[in-house]
């Protein structure tokens, strides 16, 4: 099977450093694990670092092959400039696929962003080459609440433009994928119509790295100023809007007194100077910025709880960071709605608390008193082996795109 798949914005196994493949990267590595030819379009603008690649090909193996498209890149994630970037990575990938003969059998793409999405559906739809769409954010349903108050009518209109490509990406999907739940239902409810025979909810997985050992462990985080035998309270994640690191700070005040305790904030903590400068002035917090796969791998694997802080009315339902907390073990604190919550319940593998301070640090207190949650470590461990593990999901995405190439020609 030839597949072309779409997705900006993510890490490519050929950035520097130890990047963590996501989403993409996994579904992508897969797919040529198994032998399926695979073209990944991705752009020249690396969005976590803000740097740039090279354009052209890049052959990383027999069977998958980088397309790295020109794109202006941006400096905020949220602005113009971003809008502007990803028009021109679909007027691009446009650009690349009507010139080229060769064809795939399949297109996979992820919304957002919704000219991606869009701009493969009118292809495949032009060309007689079935198109699936991926919700993985709901793109742009909550931008407006993220805006501040004197922009929102200047925005709306860009909004609308945005909400019309993502209802023609659903409604031309041969198959809509969500990885949870809620964001099939709301793919559904773009393409306005029911849940049809090759529509999945495919969850999104983790690759475990490996697990340093006890004393590289020792050494990794004694070389971040984070003490051996403290209780360690995490978070691991990228300080977008849609994270409330105040919640991180305040729980962490209120939990000064105890000396056996200390929170751990990695990510870009440059995107948010204001609260990073909050955080380093406790006693009891480390800001660490931004860390590889090792280093994750040490922090998780030692931190007792791993905290979610969404903003009330995050648009994430089960985020990413559900897994790779899932992964390492640690009991999962978070603020976010319902569907996380039953996850939870049903796993054992977290709470799901209110979105203030008092009940966050109320929380962790009772975690950490509570030793059957304590010594459950290997069971949480063992839920994500089971059901969330990237080998396991993405070799079930693989088999859906080969089963919708299957029922596309038998049409």
């Amino acid at each position: 099977m030839r597949v072309w798949y779409i997705r900006d914005l993510e890490p490519l196994p050929t950035d520097p450093g130890s990047p963590r493949l996501l989403r993409g990267g996994m579904l992508a590595t897969t797919l040529a694990s198994l032998g399926h030819h695979t073209t990944w379009f991705t752009s020249t603008f690396n969005h976590y670092s803000k740097t740039r690649r090279k354009p052209g090909l890049q052959r990383l193996s027999h069977t998958l092959t980088l397309e790295v498209l020109p794109s202006p890149g941006y400096t905020r994630n949220i602005s113009v400039a971003r809008l502007l970037h990803n028009r021109m990575f679909a007027r691009a990938f446009e650009k690349y696929a009507n010139a080229v003969s060769e064809l795939p059998d399949i297109i996979a793409v992820d919304l957002p962003t919704t000219d991606a999405a869009a701009a493969a559906a009118r292809f495949g739809n032009k060309r007689g080459i079935p198109v699936v769409v991926t919700i993985r954010d709901l793109w742009p349903d909550f931008f407006e609440e993220f805006l501040p108050n004197g922009m929102r009518n200047i925005a709306r209109l860009g909004i609308a433009m945005l909400d019309r490509q993502a209802r023609f990406a659903c409604r031309n999907a041969t198959s809509i994928v969500g990885v949870s739940e809620k964001y099939l239902n709301w793919g559904l409810a773009k393409a306005d119509r029911p849940l049809a025979a090759l529509d999945r909810v495919v969850p999104l997985g983790y690759t475990l790295p490996r697990i340093p050992s006890s004393e590289d462990a020792d050494a990794i985080l004694a070389s971040l100023n984070i003490p051996r035998h403290k209780r360690l309270i995490s978070f691991v994640g990228s300080w977008g809007k849609t994270y409330d690191l105040s919640l991180v700070f305040e729980a962490a005040r209120l939990l000064a007194k105890r000396d056996d305790i200390v929170f751990v904030v990695a990510g870009a903590a440059k995107e948010r100077p204001q609260i990073a400068q909050k955080l380093r002035s406790l006693s009891n917090t480390r800001v660490i910025g931004w860390i590889d796969s090792g280093v994750v791998a040490a922090l998780l694997s030692r931190s007792e709880i791993g905290l979610l802080p969404y903003v009330q009315g995050a648009p994430q339902g089960v985020p990413n960071k559900i897994y790779e907390y899932m992964a390492f073990g640690p009991f999962q604190i978070a603020t976010l709605g319902d569907e996380a919550g039953r996850l939870y319940d049903e796993t054992a593998t977290g709470l799901n608390v209110s979105g203030d301070p008092t009940s966050i640090a109320a929380c962790i207190e009772d975690v950490l008193s509570n030793t059957e949650i304590m010594q459950n470590r290997a069971k949480r461990m063992e839920v994500f082996h089971q059901r969330f593990d990237a080998t396991k999901v993405y070799h079930a995405a693989t088999d859906h795109l080969v089963e919708v190439v299957e029922r596309y020609k038998s049409i």
